[in-house]
Parts: C-alpha cells; structure tokens; sequence
C-alpha cells in the first residue's frame, strides 16, 4: 500500500525514488494516463463522485480510482457503487478492516500467517501467500486475519501491474486445526464473502495446498456460500507441485513447496515491503473522518458507525449524508 505511491509498471520492490506520493491528490491533474483523455475523464468524473459523497475526508487520488475503475472496466457509476458498498461495509464491519497504527500489527505481521512475495509469477501477477496452518487459534481473531489482507492488499493494489495483471493466491492448508470451525459462524461467512466480493481487483485466482480429509470438511461448509466468480477461480493442488507450477513458478518458491528459491521465505525482504513504508500505511488512516475532525488512530478511539442499509449510491449524495447526524466516519482505505 504504499498509500500512496503511485508505481507504474515495475518490480514489486520498486524504489521509492521510483515512486510518486500521491495519495492527497485532491483536485490535481491526471497524471497517470495523460495520453488516454478519456481515461482521465473517467478518473475525473469519479473523483467528484467521491468528494460529493459526503463529509468525511475520501481518498481520491488518481491510483487509488483506478482499482475501481480496471475492475469495473472503466464504468464510472459501477465504480463509484462498488465504493459506495466497500464505504457502508467498513461502517458497519470497522474492526475487519485496517485501523490503526502499522506498526500496531508487527507483531501479527511476523507470525508469517499471511503475506506477499516481493517477486511476480510469469503471468506478472502478485503472489499473496496463506499458511492457514500458523494461525494460532487460542489468541488471534478472524478479524486479526482481516487486517492482514487489508494490509497486504493495501501494498499490491497500489501498483499498475497488479491492477492490470491481477493476484495470485497460494493458500496452504497444512497444520490447519479444527478449532478453526469456530470462525466458520454466518456472520463471519457473510462478512467475509462481501468483503472478497468487493475487493478491488478484476484478475484473482486461488490455488489451495496440503488439503486433507478434515480440511476438505472446511471446505464443504464454506464452498456454497461463496460467490460463483471466487468458486469459478479456485484450484486445488493437494500435494502435486508440478500442477502448482504450471501456475506459481519453482523459482520464487521455497523448497517446501516444492521450489529452488531457498529453504524457506526470505521474511525479513517481505515484511520490509509493509514496514519500512509505515508512515504511507499510517497516513491512510487520515482517511474516513469528517473534515475538520482529528484521524482515528486506534480501534479504541475510531467510533463505530451503526450499520446502514443497503449499498446503492445515493442521487443528492452529499445533502443526505448532511442530514445525518454528526457521527464520525470510520477509517477507509
């Protein structure tokens, strides 16, 4: 995520002198597609959309309406409702959701649950990797496992290349406990499913691992409920690396999964691409309170909005959102 840097096709890893900090955009230029007018339009149009909304402070630089936009194959209104969905979800939902300080979540952060490599498949795409199996069930949350995608996704939806190609998901079932069944409630499943439903990205695909008989179990309850779009992208391994190859190559893979890139992760090169960005992930939480109103910083002080109805747009957006009361806004990506 850098936030907050707009990265046009490059390596993950770009270097921030490669980057441009673009996150309070406000009314600025398009810069992104200055060749493409009707790009810029589109991002233009949008961006008004966004800021008419209502009181809060939204972000909407350039990159960060693009996500909306590539997934909704440059359809502005589709784009602005899909915001408008993730908005009210992150209202009703804000603890499953990135919320406070990034260095706050270091510690989760290094319990290697979840995390992206810091190279791309052949096909150009993110590798955002699960071990289901290092999810210690006795202190973490399934909202903890929230925000660790938010975060994640934070730093890969910033970057052209994976708007454009898209992410690959590697999601390893070994060691997976059935205490995990206790977060396997309607509620979770429901709030769950929206939130992938609406992530910002048009090009996804999952590939599971290391399922066994109990996991497959998992698997059966929680399969119905997804939406056909994530079940028509799922792939299952089991053990075979060879199948897993044809999509995530050998060499970014560690031995474990059957790769040459090393005994294991290089973890302190991964966690480096979040932690040593911390203050453009912390400036995200800026964003989501009224203007004139101080940032929420932690999940103690950013109050909870009541849940609302429905995910349509609104047509006089910011008058209705100004009958409202004076409740603050929760923090947005």
């Amino acid at each position: 995520m850098p936030e907050i840097k707009a990265v046009a096709k490059s390596a993950p890893n770009a270097r921030k002198d490669q980057t441009e900090d673009v996150t309070r955009a406000g009314d600025a230029p398009v810069t992104l597609f200055a060749d493409q007018p009707e790009r810029v339009r589109k991002i233009n149009e949008l961006r008004k959309l966004i800021q008419n909304y209502d009181d809060c402070e939204r972000r909407s630089d350039e990159l960060f309406l693009c996500r909306f936009l590539y997934c909704c194959d440059w359809d502005v209104q589709e784009a602005f409702g899909r915001i408008v969905k993730l908005i009210k979800l992150k209202e009703a939902n804000p603890e499953w959701f990135f919320h406070k300080p990034i260095a706050t979540y270091s510690e989760l952060l290094n319990r290697n649950v979840k995390f992206a490599l810091d190279r791309r498949d052949r096909r150009g795409r993110r590798v955002f990797i699960t071990r289901l199996g290092a999810i210690d069930f006795s202190s973490m949350a399934v909202t903890d496992l929230a925000n660790l995608d938010d975060i994640w996704f934070e730093l890969m939806l910033n970057e052209l290349e994976t708007l454009d190609s898209g992410v690959t998901c590697l999601i390893d079932m070994s060691g997976y406990s059935l205490k995990s069944f206790r977060f396997l409630t309607p509620q979770n499943i429901r709030i769950g499913s929206a939130k992938t439903d609406l992530l910002p990205l048009k090009n996804i695909e999952f590939h599971v691992v290391n399922s066994s008989v109990f996991m497959n179990a998992a698997i059966a309850i929680l399969y119905p409920m997804l939406s056909k779009k994530i079940k028509d992208q799922v792939r299952f391994h089991y053990s075979n690396w060879a199948s897993l190859h044809e999509y995530i190559p050998a060499d970014i893979l560690p031995a474990e999964y059957g790769g040459t890139a090393g005994k294991t992760f290089d973890f302190k090169t991964i966690h480096g691409q979040v932690l040593d960005r911390a203050n453009d992930f912390d400036r995200l939480l800026t964003y989501g309170v009224r203007d004139g109103s101080a940032p929420a910083a932690t999940a103690a002080t950013a109050p909870i909005v009541p849940k609302g109805k429905g995910g349509k747009a609104k047509g006089k957006h910011r008058e209705a959102e100004k009958k409202k009361s004076l409740a603050g806004c929760t923090v947005e990506e």
